[in-house]
C-alpha cells in the first residue's frame, strides 16, 4: 500500500483560477483510482473544520477534517504535523516550512509568481510571506511543479536558476474533461456579444478591458465580463456615458451550466491579459468553440498555439481590432472555433493529475496511460 497526503486547505479559499486547478486534480485523480491505474493507492484529502468535502463528489478519496486553526496557520503549523512523514502534495502556491526543511517528502504545484511584478494586486503581507516560503520551494520541493513551460522559464529566471528541474504539468480544459454541447448555428437568435472571463486585477488588465468595451459599445457590441467587480470596476464603470453603461454588463460569478452557455453563444472571448502562467478561460473558450482573442504572450502562444487571434495588451485599439476581425468575418469565425476545438483536446485534468503522480514518485497500474514528466 502507498500513501499519499494532499493538502485541501483551497476547498476554504475563494475560487480562483489556483482554486479550480486543486479541485480539477483531486477530482481527475479520483476518477484515475476508478479506472484501476493506482492499484494500492491510499490517498487522503485533509483540510480544516468546515472545508465542503461533498462538493468534490470523490469517492475512492478519502478526506478527513483536521482540528487547529485555520489559513495559514493550519496549513503551517496543524497540516506538517498531521503529514508527518507521510509524502504530501500541496497544490496552491505554498506548503508549510516545517515539511520543507523536514525529512518528509513535500510537493508543490507553484502556479506562479506574479506578485513580484504585480505589486498593487496583492498586501504587503501576502508578497512578504509567499517571498519567504518560495525561496524555500525552489530548493527543497520534491517534486517542484507548474504548469507551463514559460512558467518554468520564468520561475528558474527568478530565483536565480533554481531549481535545475521543475515538472510541467499543463492544466485541462474543461471541468471534469467533460465533452462540450455543439455551438450554436451562426446568426441565430439573441444580440451578439463579446464575453470577458476572469478577475479584474491589473495583471488582468482591467483598464484595457474596459477600454476595449466602451469602444465596442460605440459600434453597439454588448459585452458581458464574468467575475465579481471591484472597487476599480466600479469607478471605471462610472466613467462610461449611459449609452456605453448599457452595452457593458457584469454577470457576477455564474454556475458551470451558466459559464457553459456564454461560451457557446458568444462572438468572442476577449482576454487581454498582461500575465499568465497558463489562462484557463481561453482553453475553455476553445473546448465551446468560441474563437479567441488574448494577449500576444509566450504562454498564451505555448496554450493557443494558431487556434487564436493575438492583440497587443497595451493597445485597446489592437484588442477591437481582432475582435472586429472575427465578428466581420464569419468564415475567419469557424476557422478559428474547429482550431479551438481541436486544440483543447491536447489538454485534459486526468493528464495531468498522471504527470504529478508520476513526479511523486506513484506508478499508475496501467503503465502504457502513464506519460513521463515533462522536465523544463
Amino acid at each position: 500500500m502507498s500513501d499519499l497526503l494532499i493538502n485541501g486547505r483551497f476547498l476554504c479559499q475563494p475560487a480562483t483560477g489556483v482554486q479550480r486547478v486543486s479541485r480539477e486534480f483531486v477530482q481527475a485523480l479520483d476518477r484515475l483510482i476508478d479506472k484501476g491505474e493506482y492499484a494500492g493507492l491510499r490517498a487522503m484529502l485533509v483540510a480544516p473544520e468546515g472545508a465542503d468535502f461533498r462538493s468534490l463528489g470523490v469517492r475512492h478519496i478519502a478526506t478527513e477534517h483536521v482540528r487547529g486553526g485555520q489559513g495559514h496557520f493550519w496549513e503551517q503549523v496543524t497540516l506538517p504535523r498531521r503529514a508527518g512523514r507521510t509524502p504530501l502534495l500541496c497544490l496552491g502556491n505554498i506548503a508549510p516550512l516545517r515539511g520543507l526543511v523536514g525529512r518528509g517528502r513535500v510537493g508543490v504545484m507553484l502556479h506562479d509568481q506574479s506578485f513580484r511584478q504585480f505589486t498593487r494586486d496583492y498586501s504587503l503581507a501576502y508578497r512578504l510571506l509567499h517571498g519567504i516560503i518560495g525561496y524555500f520551494l525552489v530548493r527543497r520541493a520534491h517534486p517542484l511543479i507548474t504548469v507551463s513551460h514559460t512558467e518554468a522559464h520564468a520561475i528558474r529566471a527568478g530565483n536565480g536558476g533554481r531549481p535545475a528541474h521543475i515538472v510541467v504539468a499543463p492544466n485541462g480544459s474543461w471541468m471534469n474533461d467533460e465533452p462540450p454541447s455543439p455551438r450554436p448555428e451562426p446568426g441565430g437568435e439573441g444580440r451578439p456579444y463579446v464575453l470577458h472571463v476572469g478577475g479584474f486585477s491589473n495583471r488582468k488588465n482591467v483598464e484595457g478591458v474596459f477600454a476595449s468595451a466602451r469602444t465596442l459599445a460605440a459600434r453597439g457590441i454588448e459585452t458581458r465580463l464574468v467575475g465579481k467587480p471591484n472597487a476599480q470596476c466600479d469607478a471605471l464603470l462610472a466613467d462610461l456615458s449611459d449609452h456605453e453603461r448599457r452595452h457593458v454588463h457584469f454577470t457576477g460569478y455564474v454556475d458551470n451550466d451558466e459559464l457553459a452557455r456564454l461560451y457557446r453563444e458568444a462572438s468572442c472571448l476577449m482576454y487581454p491579459s498582461f500575465y499568465e502562467a497558463s489562462g484557463l478561460p481561453p482553453s475553455e473558450a476553445m473546448r465551446f468553440g468560441c474563437p479567441v482573442v488574448t494577449s500576444d504572450l509566450p504562454v498564451l502562444n505555448e496554450r493557443c498555439g494558431d487556434a487564436a487571434l493575438y492583440c497587443d495588451p497595451y493597445d485597446a485599439g489592437s484588442i477591437v481590432t481582432r475582435i472586429l476581425e472575427i465578428m466581420g468575418d464569419p468564415h475567419l469565425a469557424q476557422d478559428l472555433s474547429q482550431k479551438g476545438q481541436a486544440r483543447s483536446n491536447l489538454f485534459s485534468w486526468e493528464n495531468q493529475a498522471r504527470t504529478i503522480m508520476a513526479a511523486m514518485g506513484f506508478v499508475a497500474g496501467a503503465p502504457s496511460r502513464q506519460p513521463e514528466a515533462q522536465f523544463a
